[in-house]
């Protein structure tokens, strides 16, 4: 009995000391974090704000089994930008970030990039030995030739043209 006695003495001031902890952090705990987040941060003036450095980069995921390079893989096109900021000192700070290119700046990238194919001579086209040619028509005996066709007979028939003509009043 005396043992029981002991043991619940000792578990009054524990129960005690448990008790003010969960007031101290429900009431006057919580009251620290909301001064905490009322306190904006003063990052400086910027002087020029993000401009496009013309530096891109091509990023993907870590686990999309890129260690094959003939592998096809998801790729992000990046686009860095850098901007201007004066610190409360005076002093003028760089600042570099990568964000996702948009729609625009990703079709500047592939028109810069098939121009430079076309230049290089790199953009491969179907050759026509590589095409199976079509079957010679059966041999049938071709109609008199009009007498202004005559010279003409020996040269393959133009292909038709057409004249484009830009607009304007007449």
């Amino acid at each position: 009995m005396p043992d029981l006695l002991t043991f619940a003495l000792a578990l009054i001031p524990l129960a005690i000391a448990g008790l003010l902890i969960w007031l101290y952090l429900t009431y006057w705990g919580g009251a620290a974090d909301e001064k905490k987040e009322n306190k904006a941060v003063y990052q400086g003036v910027v002087k020029k704000d993000w401009v496009a450095t013309g530096r891109i980069d091509f990023a993907t995921q870590e686990e999309s089994g890129t260690d094959d390079p003939q592998r096809p893989a998801e790729f992000r096109l990046l686009v860095e930008e850098r901007r201007i900021v004066q610190s409360l000192a005076g002093n003028e700070n760089l600042e570099i970030q990568w964000r996702l290119a948009t729609l625009k700046e990703a079709k500047v990238v592939i028109a810069s990039y098939h121009k430079h194919l076309a230049d290089n001579g790199m953009i491969k086209t179907v050759v026509a030995e590589e095409t199976p040619a079509p079957a010679a028509p059966p041999a049938t005996e071709a109609p008199p030739a009009p007498s202004g066709a005559a010279d003409a007979a020996g040269k393959p028939p133009a292909e038709p043209h057409m004249r484009v003509v830009a607009g304007g009043s007449s």
